[in-house]
């Protein structure tokens, strides 16, 4: 029997049954992030055409739809706001867990005007995470939905604060057990951030504040990030797997970007193409300020353009 038979009964029996079980209510995933992983076609055709044995190239197959299903169905974002309307499910806890992790929760880091850098170290996973706007405090932090707490550090060392924000408790919240949570920030330091993101969602709106440096980690996650103009140089470093990422430049800034894809799709706007993973903006030389951006992807879908 041909493998392009057993191929393409394999996908759509795993689709099939990913449908059925979401109609009647086994599972449950987001329709929209299904458009976002159509660059899982291309890595099944890829998958196909290997000059391989048919049960390495089955069990790829497998594998990647697999991750594709998982991404779908633990990346389900349930909150709402003005332009999103998500659900948030009902769970009945005891009065032990009415205390230690809270259905509500919010606290603010005062400003120091002697702060002239900072870094924003953020481990976060099953949860939607928003910045999108501005504050007088240092930071501003507020969680709804499922039950769970949040606790923070703050060290200083001279004119520099560094802000460590992680979960306190280690329960796992997946599918349709999560929470939002709404960052603000200061304009005024130049940021660092540290960001390890597994099975969550980031939708980071960073165009105001000045951004040194990015850092960050992925696993299983939808991330989206529109950086601004605000600092002369600033570097992005992602390291992500099973992920959908969308990273967003200013046209005004001249961008580097280099990356590097496993059985991945990528799509690059506003670019030229230097040599085999390695892109800058025709602006890049004379531009004042200038945005490196360094990838590396795996089975994900990686989205660069300038707005």
């Amino acid at each position: 029997m041909k493998f392009r038979n057993i191929f393409w009964g394999v996908v759509l029996i795993f689709l099939g049954v990913l449908f059925i079980m979401h109609n009647l209510g086994l599972i449950y995933f987001d329709w929209m992030h299904l458009w976002r992983l159509w660059p899982v076609i291309l890595v099944l055709w890829g998958v196909s055409i290997l000059p391989a044995h048919n049960l390495i190239k089955l069990g790829l197959t497998l594998l990647v739809l697999a991750v594709a299903i998982y991404f779908m169905v633990d990346q389900t974002n349930l909150y709402e706001t003005k332009e999103h309307s998500w659900r948030i499910e009902k769970w009945d806890w005891d009065e032990e867990d009415d205390e230690r992790y809270p259905l509500d929760q919010s606290f603010n880091i005062p400003f120091e005007d002697t702060v002239g850098t900072a870094l924003l170290d953020l481990d976060v996973a099953a949860g939607v995470f928003i910045i999108e706007d501005t504050t007088h405090n240092m930071l501003d932090f507020v969680k709804r939905g499922t039950k769970s707490k949040y606790s923070y550090v703050v060290k200083r060392e001279d004119d520099r604060a560094e802000i460590i924000i992680d979960r306190d408790d280690v329960r796992i919240t997946t599918g349709k057990n999560k929470h939002y949570v709404d960052l603000n920030l200061n304009t005024y330091p130049v940021w660092d951030f540290e960001l390890n993101v597994g099975a969550a969602s980031l939708d980071f709106d960073l165009s105001a504040f000045k951004v040194n440096n990015l850092d960050l980690d992925g696993g299983a996650a939808a991330i989206e990030i529109r950086l601004g103009d605000r600092y002369e140089e600033t570097t992005v470093n992602v390291n992500a797997g099973a992920s959908a990422i969308e990273i967003e430049i200013p046209e005004s800034s001249g961008c580097d970007l280099r990356i590097s894809t496993v059985l991945s799709g990528k799509s690059i706007s506003g670019f030229e193409k230097i040599e085999h993973g390695h892109y800058q903006t025709e602006n890049f030389t004379e531009a004042e300020n200038k945005i490196y951006i360094n990838v590396d992807a795996a089975v994900s879908s990686t989205s660069i353009k300038r707005y």
